[in-house]
Parts: C-alpha cells; sequence; structure tokens
C-alpha cells in the first residue's frame, strides 16, 4: 500500500489512520517550541540563571544551579529536565536551581 492509497482510505491502514492523527499532533506541538523556548528564557533572566540554548528546534538548555554550579539539561518543548522524572516544566526547575 503506497502513502497517497494510505491517505486517501485511512480506514484501510493497519492502525485505522491513527498514524495521520499523530503527524498532525506531532507538528502542532512541534509549532509551539519557539514561544515555549523564548518564555524559558525571559524565566532563565527573570530569575538570574546562567543557561546556554544548545538547540533551537528543540528547546535544549544546559542550565546551572545557583549554589554549586551543577549542570542541568531542560527541554522547553516538553518540559523535561534530564534525572528528574517525577518533575516538569520551567517553574519547577526554577525551583530546583534556586537553591
Amino acid at each position: 500500500m503506497t502513502k497517497a492509497e494510505r491517505e486517501n482510505d485511512p480506514a484501510d491502514t493497519f492502525d485505522g489512520g491513527y498514524h495521520l492523527y499523530a503527524e498532525e499532533a506531532y507538528r502542532e506541538r512541534v509549532a509551539k517550541n519557539p514561544s515555549r523556548i523564548s518564555y524559558a528564557i525571559s524565566q532563565f533572566e527573570l530569575n538570574n540563571i546562567e543557561f546556554v540554548l544548545k538547540n533551537e528546534q528543540i528547546g535544549h538548555f544546559h542550565c546551572k544551579r545557583k549554589s554549586d554550579g551543577k549542570l542541568f539539561q531542560f527541554w522547553a518543548g516538553t518540559g523535561k529536565i534530564l534525572g528528574y522524572d517525577r518533575l516538569r516544566g520551567i517553574h519547577a526547575l526554577i525551583n530546583l536551581l534556586s537553591r
């Protein structure tokens, strides 16, 4: 089955057309990255936190904690903080970095 055939009759595909929905949701999520990156930068600057934007497409930041200079990695597009599975988002990161 070709891509054109799948798009013309998504119900006939292996996943009932879910792949088309997933692709659209992905595009919508990625389209929000620039605003999430700019918001993260504004929060870092507001809280005087040292940061470096490592990858502008995915919003990957390196940040340093104020107290001991420990490196933290953060992804603005998803809110993921590396090493902290239960914490997510810029405000949780700011709390960690301000300790």
